[in-house]
C-alpha cells in the first residue's frame, strides 16, 4: 500500500477516535448533571412506603415527612389511590410548585410521565410516588442536601475503543422476565431480545429490555466489586438498523442509582447477564462509596 494511503488512513482513524473521546467526555458531563440535578440521586433523604389507611402527609418536624391516619395542623395533604393511579390533594400548608403559590386542585401524582418533572414542592423538599412489586412509596428529595455541595464527579475508565463492539440484536417477542431488585422485589420487565456480539473470536450475548421505550441492558462482568458496582452496571444501546444491526459500547456503563443513595430500588442484573471477562471501561465505583 502506498505511503499517501496509509496516511489518509491515519488521519482518518484518528478523526474517529478523537469524536468517539468527544462524544465521551460530553455524556460525563451529561451525568454530572444528572446526578446532581433535581431529579438526580444525591438529594434523596427518604423512600417512605404508604398504605391505603394512612392517606394524610405530615410534617413530622424539619428533617422528615410521615403518614397519618387523620388530618391534623401539621397535615400537608391527602393522598387518593385509584386502581392504577395516586392523587393527591394539598393543604393549604403545602405548595405545589416552585412559585410558591399555594394550590388547592387535585393533582395527579402518579402515574406522570417520564422526563416531564412532576413532584409536589414544600419548602426545601420535593416528593414524587414510584410503584414497585404493587406497592407505591414516597420519594422524598432536599433539594438543598448537603450531598450537592460535596459531589465529586464519578472516576471512569479511560475511553477504550476495544470495548467498542458491532453487535446484532435478535428479537424476543411477547416475552416478560422476573427480575429482584435490591430490596428483594420481583419486578416484571419486557424483553426486547438478544444482542450477541464477538470478543477475541468468542461470541457472547445480552439480554436487552425495554426500559421507557429504550433497549436496556444490566450486566455485571469481573470487574465487579473490584473497579466497578459490585453488582453491576447499566448501559444503553441505540435502536437497529433495517438488519438488526447496533453498536455496543461498553464506554457509556454507567452505574446503578444504589452507588449513590440508599433510597433507590435498583434492579439486579440476571445470570445470563453476568459476563466472564473484565470490562475496563464505563464508571468506577464513586468516591466515598462504602
Amino acid at each position: 500500500m502506498k505511503p499517501w494511503i496509509l496516511f489518509f488512513f491515519f488521519l482518518a482513524f484518528s478523526g474517529v477516535s478523537m469524536a468517539q473521546e468527544s462524544d465521551f467526555d460530553q455524556w460525563k458531563l451529561k451525568r454530572q448533571v444528572e446526578l446532581t440535578g433535581e431529579d438526580g440521586w444525591l438529594n434523596l433523604v427518604g423512600l417512605y412506603w404508604m398504605e391505603a389507611d394512612s392517606p394524610y402527609l405530615e410534617e413530622v418536624n424539619e428533617t422528615t415527612l410521615g403518614f397519618g391516619k387523620s388530618s391534623g395542623s401539621a397535615t400537608l395533604g391527602k393522598f387518593e389511590f385509584g386502581q392504577d393511579s395516586v392523587w393527591f390533594e394539598p393543604s393549604e400548608l403545602a405548595i405545589q410548585n416552585k412559585s410558591n403559590a399555594a394550590q388547592s386542585k387535585r393533582i395527579l401524582v402518579y402515574p406522570i410521565a417520564y422526563g416531564t418533572g412532576g413532584g409536589v414542592y414544600f419548602k426545601n423538599w420535593k416528593w414524587t410516588i414510584i410503584q414497585r412489586g404493587g406497592k407505591y412509596a414516597l420519594r422524598l428529595r432536599d433539594l438543598n442536601h448537603p450531598n450537592l455541595q460535596k459531589f465529586t464527579p464519578t472516576p471512569t475508565f479511560d475511553y477504550n475503543p476495544a470495548f467498542r463492539f458491532t453487535a446484532k440484536l435478535v428479537p424476543r417477542f411477547n416475552q416478560t422476565l422476573e427480575i429482584p431488585n435490591v430490596l428483594g422485589q420481583l419486578i416484571t420487565w419486557k424483553v426486547i431480545g438478544v444482542l450477541q456480539f464477538d470478543r477475541e473470536g468468542q461470541k457472547f450475548e445480552l439480554l436487552v429490555l425495554d426500559e421507557l421505550g429504550k433497549l436496556f441492558i444490566l450486566f455485571s462482568d469481573e470487574t465487579s466489586a473490584l473497579e466497578t458496582y459490585p453488582t453491576g452496571r447499566y448501559l444503553y444501546v441505540n435502536p437497529p438498523d433495517g438488519k438488526g444491526m447496533t453498536t455496543l459500547d461498553f464506554n457509556y456503563a454507567y452505574n446503578p442509582p444504589c452507588a449513590y443513595t440508599e433510597f433507590a430500588t435498583c434492579p439486579i442484573p440476571p445470570k445470563s447477564n453476568r459476563l466472564p471477562f473484565a470490562v475496563p471501561a464505563g464508571e468506577k465505583i464513586p468516591e466515598g462509596h462504602e
